[in-house]
């Protein structure tokens, strides 16, 4: 993304500065420079003509080290100590700065929409229009006009195809690039995209299909996950698995659990034997069978408990772990955590300020991380890409995992588990409560056609 915000429109290229320093006094030099603004590892060597590797030894670290400068939370940046920058500010000054979002389109672009995260489309326009993508398409964003975007649009997405390192669907680019020239032609240019014009234009704003909402995981897979985690990896990678498939937060949410929001606690299970030897835990059950006289068996179970802030929807949550493969292993480790001064279950600074609206760029490599580690993870116990619709989220995956695993034990108790997730029933039920094909002929077992 840097090298897109620090591009010239033009071929030439130039360095941030030439000059000749001593050695002695490259570390004020440094010093000078980040206060006038964050820069990168790479930035800073340049500007010396220098190898980032032996630069960073060098002149980086021993600075950091000394808590002189320290990086900015969820990027490459370097600051002063104690200065206040986060990525968003550091972005928002880059766009500011960066040629290209000083056209007339972008210009427009970003005066006409505001979102959150519309910055995400703006870079990956930049892309395609300096030829980053494809050096087959480059194109200055002010060459492309209400009267001539009809013209350059087709020849844009096919050298995009071209290129495409995801499965094509209908003869379009996938959805983010789509999105993304939809919005410059849209905000850009003023230009409302007609739905004949979308299709045509193989721009279409068709969404993809969402994955199965009755993707889950069975309890095999579950336990072939777990001799594998335990086998190959490490105690970290097994019980990530183990919250994430429980208490199905959002990929970035994992990170921000804090230990002080956790408690394990004993909890009495009262039962009885079905004909069948199954343990029915049901509390009408119980009540009725006590009515009878019928025995009673009980048994205590620690559980975890975890209060979770979900930050996209700015809610708390309540969440439960019950498996005691998972709960005796994460209570050591937690205890650990606590014993160590740490704030977090998974995240190591305690110094990160996880605000909401830069939280999910500070975790943006750990999120990325896990998704590339867990995708091939669930490969392994079975699942294929199919399965997860048009892309292989396997963080999204858990989420879809966690909430069908909880319909399946409550028999498909939605309001209970909306409480878990969900202001209401409607979003859960629609992508993520579809029964499963197995429990669905369970339920039509005693219908009888007559």
């Amino acid at each position: 993304m840097d090298s897109v915000l620090s591009a010239k429109i033009t071929s030439n290229h130039s360095r941030l500065g030439d000059i000749t320093i001593s050695k002695d006094n490259i570390p004020n030099k440094i010093l000078e420079l980040l206060k006038i603004k964050p820069h990168t590892p790479t930035e800073l060597a340049n500007h010396f003509h220098q190898t980032r590797e032996q630069f960073s030894k060098s002149y980086i670290y021993p600075l950091r080290d000394s808590k002189k400068i320290e990086k900015v939370d969820g990027s490459n940046y370097y600051q002063l100590a104690r200065q206040k920058n986060t990525i968003v500010t550091i972005q928002k000054q880059l766009r500011s700065e960066s040629e290209i979002f000083k056209t007339e389109l972008f210009k427009n672009w970003t005066r006409k929409n505001h979102a959150k995260f519309e910055y995400k489309n703006q870079i990956r326009f930049a892309r395609i229009v300096l030829g980053f993508v494809t050096p087959k398409f480059k194109i200055h964003p002010d060459n492309i006009t209400k009267e001539n975007w009809k013209e350059i649009i087709p020849n844009m997405v096919d050298t995009l195809l071209e290129v495409a390192n995801y499965d094509i669907v209908d003869g379009e680019p996938n959805w983010s690039n789509r999105q993304a020239i939809r919005h410059a032609i849209k905000y850009g240019l003023g230009i409302e995209i007609s739905e004949n014009e979308g299709i045509e234009l193989r721009i279409s704003g068709q969404k993809p299909k969402e994955k199965s909402s009755d993707l889950h995981i069975t309890p095999e897979q579950i336990t072939e996950a777990k001799k594998l985690l335990l086998k190959h990896y490490s105690i970290e990678d097994y019980l990530k698995f183990g919250v994430k498939t429980w208490t199905f937060v959002r990929p970035s949410t994992v990170y921000l659990i804090e230990l002080a929001k956790m408690e394990f606690i004993d909890q009495l299970v009262e039962y009885v034997e079905g004909t069948d030897g199954v343990k029915l835990t049901d509390e009408k059950v119980v009540s009725y069978a006590k009515f009878r006289g019928d025995k009673i068996y009980s048994y205590v179970r620690r559980i975890c408990h975890i209060e979770v802030h979900e930050n996209k929807t700015h809610d708390d949550f309540d969440k439960y772990i019950l498996d005691p493969e998972f709960v005796e292993p994460l209570e050591q480790f937690d205890n650990t955590r606590v014993s160590q001064g740490k704030k977090y279950l998974f995240w190591k600074d305690n110094n990160t300020k996880f605000e909401s609206k830069t939280y999910d760029k500070i975790l943006t490599s750990s999120v990325s991380r896990d998704n590339k580690f867990f995708k091939k993870i669930l490969s392994m116990i079975g699942f294929q890409k199919s399965d997860f619709g048009l892309y292989f989220r396997a963080n999204y995956g858990f989420r879809h995992f966690g909430i069908q695993m909880w319909l399946i034990a409550t028999d498909y108790n939605y309001n209970l588990v909306a409480e878990m997730s969900h202001e209401g029933t409607e979003t859960l039920k629609k992508w993520y409560g579809k029964r499963t094909q197995k429990d669905f002929q369970r339920k039509i077992k005693g219908i009888m056609v007559i």
